[in-house]
């Protein structure tokens, strides 16, 4: 099995502060995220807070909020695990965000046997 991590965008013009609407979009996601753990495709997944709320680091700088402007942010993400390339983008297209104004990225995870583990640690 393949694993994936889907990254959700949002245009930053289209953000709504209505809590009713806010809490119908997030109903969605909280639905469609039991799906895919009913499923047994999804390892984890998780909403991001606003990018405001960023730090972004550089070889020589440390800037509160995003490095460069841009008209869409990352909003979550979630990492599955599927055959290959063509379910995962079958399980992506699924994602609410999806209808809601957004897309999503499906991106490949490193094929290392322990994620998260590269190499040695200098001692």
């Amino acid at each position: 099995m393949a694993r994936y991590t889907v990254f959700l965008y949002h245009p930053t013009d289209q953000a709504t502060t209505d809590p009713e609407v806010l809490a119908s979009q997030m109903a969605e996601h909280d639905a469609h995220g039991k799906e895919l753990m009913d499923e047994g495709v999804m390892i984890f997944g998780s909403p991001l807070e606003d990018h405001d709320a960023t730090t972004s680091i550089r070889a020589d700088s440390l800037v509160d909020g995003p490095f460069v402007e841009v008209n869409e942010v990352i909003v979550g993400f979630y990492v599955i695990e599927v055959p290959d390339l063509d379910a995962a983008i079958a399980v992506a297209r699924r994602n609410p965000i999806i209808h809601q104004g957004g897309g999503v990225e499906v991106r490949p995870m490193s094929a290392e046997e322990q994620p998260g583990v590269h190499g040695s640690i200098p001692a």
